[in-house]
């Protein structure tokens, strides 16, 4: 049987181009660490120039905790920015053995109703996909359908 989970109360945090090299990652994950922020989903976009996107989810009720950490670790790494995407919703599905086919069945499901994925994170266990909250419950709802 395939797990679906959904969360609409996380927000999508991205550093924007900070320089990729080693230590940046550990600066910024431990101011997080240190005011006791927990996060999921950490993803990491090499891009030109040495410079790279970082981002992760947090909880909705830990943003105004974590605005002002960010934007000082931001600075502190020499990034070129800090962004906060509130109105999204994480939609996970276990991959199973075909996990090529299950994945293919997702973003079928999800195109079948038109919602856009807006960033796609998976592992060997499972598929998170960040969509629109506005989406996001008829998504779910295809995806049920698909997996029924």
């Amino acid at each position: 049987m395939t797990n679906i989970t959904f969360n609409d109360e996380c927000v999508h945090v991205v550093f924007l181009g900070v320089p990729n090299v080693p230590g940046v990652a550990s600066e910024i994950f431990g101011a997080l660490s240190a005011h006791g922020v927990s996060v999921s989903m950490v993803t990491q976009n090499t891009m030109r120039g040495g410079r790279s996107d970082l981002s992760f989810l947090i909880s909705k009720d830990k943003l105004d905790d974590v605005i002002p950490v960010c934007r000082e670790a931001a600075e502190r790494v020499g990034g070129q920015g800090v962004s906060f995407a509130t109105e999204v919703a994480a939609i996970s599905v276990s991959l199973g053995a075909d996990a090529a086919g299950t994945l293919s069945k997702i973003f079928e499901a999800l195109a079948s109703v038109k919602v856009n994925i807006e960033i796609i994170n998976s592992t060997i266990e499972s598929a998170i996909c960040i969509v629109s909250k506005t989406r996001a419950e008829e998504g779910l709802e295809a995806l049920k359908r698909a997996f029924a």
